[in-house]
């Protein structure tokens, strides 16, 4: 997939301001030192990337106050914001540590020369949509100026504007960044409101040999291009009744029947790409254990929070059959002890003993494949509402790497919205292939 003009013409954006958005109020000096857990040591700084595109508000102004007006209702309420959640204010003092400084987050008002629509209808349009998010920090693994949260205003041509925001994956994961930009938003609308995070630092999954003294797990985007596909409640609740039947699971979930077609296609398009069977291969879901961990954690804690399960298949992947284990898989789960038997903490902790990287696999002879899955569909992004109603579409750049599937809620229904990233060569023949076809919308 060649890369498109409209993304390479500097003439499309043009930045009109620069600021730096401290707390309305001084972080502590009990608070200055935000100690990260070993999770959050494994995990790089890569910048978890998240967009919002509104319609035109009917406040009727020119394009040049207009754009002023928010900027400045978005940078105050945003000040207002960063009193709860300092460490994003801060600075990374070493892979252990964040300084709580005050240093303030990163703030752009730019204004894009062209409506949203180009963007939005683009036979492209995930490559599009990057047009909306600071210059090449979506997912990037480090950042020269150091902040931690870098947010960027984009102004249409049409008077449609986007809300970007770049957070550091090590303060916190998902969850952490919906908690933020749902409590951004609500302050926004409301500045009597005071939220109320909880930095849970390194109380959960501490370091007990010391800290690591670099990131384990890295981000990696030269090799993929994203893919978005929506999947409509009726054909999904379709799909989900003929496994239900096959598999014997009960109610099979959006996501576990989701990721497990996105799986089977993938495996299918790399193959096909190389002209040879189905190799062997993981599928790895990402899982929330904030209400898993005992006590139960509230939903507002912040930090990366996450375990691992997964499934492995080694021929042709039969649905009903990936489907049960996923579920199996699942229960599994939900029966450890979240902290000391996490399966990140000790995928993690044992690749550092063989030298390796989490996830990589254990010799160069080796042939199997990982697949990797983000759930959040949980997550009501399609209802934050900075005072301008619910957003046309929200997405996440191209990233953190191949093979890697986001699921998150479609705008309307219940059907589901994907964010497939595959290498450029498998790609083509993914978007093409005919069971998936059948499920899913343009």
């Amino acid at each position: 997939m060649a890369a498109l003009p409209l993304l390479s013409s500097d003439s499309l954006v043009s930045i009109r301001d620069k600021s730096f958005i401290k707390p309305s109020t001084l972080t502590p000096s009990t608070l200055r030192f935000h100690k990260l857990s070993f999770v959050d040591q494994a995990v790089s700084n890569m910048y978890i990337p998240v967009a919002f595109f509104y319609p035109k508000p009917q406040r009727e102004e020119s394009n040049n106050s207009q754009l002023s007006h928010i900027a400045d209702l978005l940078q105050r309420s945003l000040s207002q914001t960063l009193v709860s959640y300092y460490p994003y204010a801060g600075i990374l003092r070493d892979n252990a540590t964040v300084e709580c400084n005050d240093m303030g987050a990163e703030f752009l008002s730019v204004k894009i020369n062209c409506p949203m629509s180009e963007i939005l209808n683009h036979p492209h349009a995930t490559d599009a949509e990057s047009i909306v998010f600071p210059k090449d920090l979506p997912w990037k693994n480090n950042y020269e100026g150091g902040n931690l949260l870098v947010a960027q205003l984009s102004k249409f041509d049409c008077g449609g504007i986007a809300i970007s925001a770049c957070l550091s994956h090590k303060i916190g994961d998902g969850s952490s960044v919906n908690n933020f930009l749902n409590d951004w938003a609500n302050v926004t609308r409301d500045r009597r409101l005071v939220p109320s995070p909880r930095f849970v630092g390194d109380s959960i999954f501490s370091s007990l040999n010391g800290p690591l003294i670099a990131p384990q797990i890295m981000s990696n985007v030269s090799e993929c291009v994203q893919k978005r596909l929506i999947f409509p409640a009726a054909k999904l609740d379709a799909l989900r009744s003929k496994i239900a039947v096959e598999s014997g699971v009960e109610n099979p979930t959006r996501a576990e029947v989701v990721s497990a077609l996105l799986y089977k296609c993938a495996t299918k398009a790399a193959a096909a790409s190389s002209s040879a069977n189905i190799q062997p291969s993981k599928l790895v879901h990402y899982l929330n254990v904030r209400t898993m961990i005992k006590p139960r954690l509230r939903r507002s804690a912040i930090g990366n929070l996450v375990s691992t399960f997964s499934t492995a298949a080694m021929q042709d992947i039969e649905l009903p059959r990936l489907v049960h284990n996923l579920r199996k898989e699942v229960e599994v789960a939900y029966k450890k002890d979240q902290v000391d038997e996490n399966e990140l903490v000790l995928e993690i902790v044992d690749s550092m003993k063989k030298g390796k990287l989490p996830f990589e696999e254990e010799d160069e002879n080796s042939t199997a494949t990982m697949y990797f899955c983000s759930n959040v569909c949980q997550f009501p992004l399609y209802s934050v509402d900075f005072g301008w109603g619910k957003p046309e579409r929200v997405c996440l750049a191209n990233g953190p790497c191949k093979n890697y599937f986001f699921l998150k809620d479609y705008k309307t229904g219940r059907g589901v919205e994907a964010r497939v990233m595959l290498q450029k060569q498998h790609m083509s023949a993914f978007e093409c292939d005919e069971e998936l076809l059948q499920f899913t919308s343009s």
